[in-house]
């Protein structure tokens, strides 16, 4: 393999607990449909305009709202975590292939993320929902990364969610799907990935194949 893409919510971070206290704190302040955490939950992976308008924000309110949950949601990064073996793992893959970040996530808060864990100077190139015109999962994010390395095979897609599998299969790619709870979700089962772990470690044992 010569190029790594990989998600980031999910995959590299545990960023679920905050994202939903952020939407939570969204609906409150604006009022939109009140859901409850669980109810929340399944919109993960999902672009955040695409959760708003769900919850039934109104076109002329999306900015506004944007705007906000970016703020809140960089007020205190404390409760965000990297998942074990990440910073090793990406550490020692440094210089032996590009690494690459294929997300769903705006770019002003994902900077800042990756700073915030220690993880910045480990990734080649960024793609985020702002920079392609379709997102997950239309290969758009895998194509631009193609682009940029000037590489078109030996990729490896790397993500939590069928959207990321689905992307990478689109974009013609091997992929690779991560869960870290007991059992990987019914969805990620369903969309096949070429491989499936349960420890970020393992990838290294993937690409040396």
């Amino acid at each position: 393999m010569k190029l790594l893409i990989l998600d980031f919510d999910g995959t590299l971070a545990d960023t679920v607990p905050h994202v939903i206290n952020c939407i939570m704190k969204c609906i409150k302040k604006f009022n939109l449909k009140e859901l409850e955490y669980d109810d929340i939950l399944r919109f993960n992976g999902a672009v955040l305009k695409d959760v708003l308008i769900s919850l039934g924000a109104k076109k002329e309110q999306l900015l506004e709202i944007k705007e906000y949950y970016s703020k809140i949601f960089l007020e205190d990064l404390s409760d965000i975590k990297l998942y074990q073996h990440v910073y090793e793992t990406l550490k020692e893959l440094k210089g032996n292939i590009k690494i690459s970040i294929a997300t769903n996530r705006a770019r002003n808060t994902l900077i800042p993320l990756l700073k915030y864990l220690n993880i910045e100077d480990f990734i080649d190139y960024i793609v985020c929902e702002n920079d392609v015109k379709n997102k997950k999962p239309n290969p758009d994010m895998v194509n631009m990364i193609k682009e940029k390395f000037i590489i078109s095979d030996e990729i490896l897609v790397v993500g939590d969610t069928d959207f990321d599998v689905i992307m990478g299969r689109n974009a013609n790619c091997k992929t690779c799907g991560v869960y870290y709870d007991e059992m990987p979700s019914d969805k990620l089962l369903d969309s096949k990935p070429e491989y499936l772990i349960n420890d970020f470690s393992k990838l290294i044992e993937i690409l040396k194949k």
